[in-house]
């Protein structure tokens, strides 16, 4: 701390520390929250629907609404592991990497919202899928980013393993290509979804470019 002329104090340091662990365990909370409001979007029969046949009949009809619960539960937690297999490293916070972390749950607890846009009856196929998959595309680089003003920072523990840090790195990456490549694909296919179930072989492929695209050999 060093004191102006002007009798103002300054930090010598640019860098702010902030213990990592309350940030960890609201984004932990913030998920799980996320989580539960999908299962509360499920479709379950109305008072109208009565017996095995009929039940059946109804959950076939919504078999849409439960395949995007099913993928959105993956993409959750999917995030949830990206981000803890980050942070876990963190040994301080700066106020960029907490205000990059906010706008990625913004996109988490948007995830059911985007979700349940996704398979409504709305007939705007492009618009629905648009902003679905526009919210994993942005949720990947916010996080990417809160990590990695982390890492500017020189905030990472001593023994933070280089090769977890970059695969976790490149299936963020991954996510976030592959989803930005399916909008448009919508454009021209209502089959644009299946873009997503590439992510494993994207990974594969991004494991082949120099790691210093990514900047994985840094901090």
């Amino acid at each position: 701390m060093t004191t102006t002329g002007t009798g103002t104090i300054e930090d010598s340091h640019d860098t702010e520390l902030i213990g990592p662990e309350r940030l960890i365990y609201f984004s932990d909370a913030v998920i799980a929250i996320a989580i539960t409001l999908l299962a509360l979007e499920l479709p379950v029969p109305a008072d109208g629907v009565h017996g095995n046949a009929e039940v059946l009949h109804f959950l076939r009809g919504h078999l849409t609404e439960y395949a995007a619960f099913l993928i959105s539960f993956a993409v959750v937690a999917m995030h949830w592991l990206f981000h803890q297999r980050l942070f876990r490293y963190a040994k301080g916070l700066t106020g960029g990497a907490i205000q990059w972390n906010l706008l990625w749950l913004l996109t988490i607890v948007l995830m059911p919202f985007a979700t349940k846009l996704l398979t409504s009856q709305a007939d705007a196929f492009q618009v629905q899928f648009t902003v679905y998959a526009a919210a994993q595309v942005l949720a990947g680089l916010f996080l990417w980013q809160a990590f990695a003003a982390v890492r500017r920072a020189g905030l990472l523990r001593e023994r933070t393993p280089p090769a977890m840090v970059g695969s976790t790195l490149t299936w963020i990456a991954a996510v976030v290509l592959t989803f930005a490549v399916s909008v448009p694909v919508a454009l021209v296919t209502h089959s644009a979804s299946l873009c997503w179930a590439l992510l494993p072989a994207v990974r594969f492929a991004l494991r082949l470019v120099p790691e210093e695209w990514f900047g994985l050999r840094r901090g």
